[in-house]
């Protein structure tokens, strides 16, 4: 079973051992981008308009999405993850000083879901790298002398302990493959 929450940081920060509790986060932003500020409200006024047609306009599109979920449900249990992977994990979360185990067991679920989801056999970097700020982001200590939010500092980690030789050559690796 999980929880899903929202809350809003300009209403006040929740504790850290509270928000250690959590697996993953998401940061809602509103969009920059013009055109997909305009695709945003067409989209939303159609669904107020005339719900059912909406949802008859995106049925084929849900279907995709739901036969994936199944598929990557099925394959959950067959993901490999080596020793290699987990120590790039741990490094990561070092790298942002989370506290606990948490930060490595929450990445290690997530990184085996987009794995399957993607249709692998096993987790990799480019797996971790996908779930690094759903996973860390709301579990960085605050900085006072870092004024940029945990996004930023969370990038800045994962080039640090990612893009080193030994990755930047695997992915080329995988990319020629």
């Amino acid at each position: 079973m999980g929880l899903v929450g929202s809350g809003n940081p300009e209403e006040g920060e929740l504790r850290p051992q509270l928000l250690d509790r959590f697996g993953l986060s998401v940061e809602v932003r509103t969009p920059a981008d013009l055109a997909e500020r305009i695709t945003v409200v067409k989209r939303r006024d159609a669904f107020d308009r005339d719900p059912a047609a909406f949802a008859a306009e995106w049925a084929a599109a849900d279907a995709t999405v739901r036969a994936q979920i199944v598929a990557a449900r099925a394959l959950l249990p067959a993901i490999k993850v080596d020793d290699g992977v987990l120590a790039l994990s741990s490094r990561l979360c070092i790298a942002v000083g989370a506290d606990g185990l948490r930060g490595e067991l929450t990445m290690l679920r997530a990184a085996r879901a987009s794995a399957a989801l993607d249709g692998d056999d096993a987790v990799d970097a480019v797996h971790l790298i996908a779930v690094a700020g759903s996973a860390l982001r709301h579990r960085l200590r605050r900085n006072p002398l870092d004024d940029s939010g945990s996004t930023a500092r969370i990038d800045r980690a994962v080039a640090d302990v990612f893009m080193g030789d030994v990755f930047m050559g695997d992915q080329r690796a995988k990319t020629a493959a």
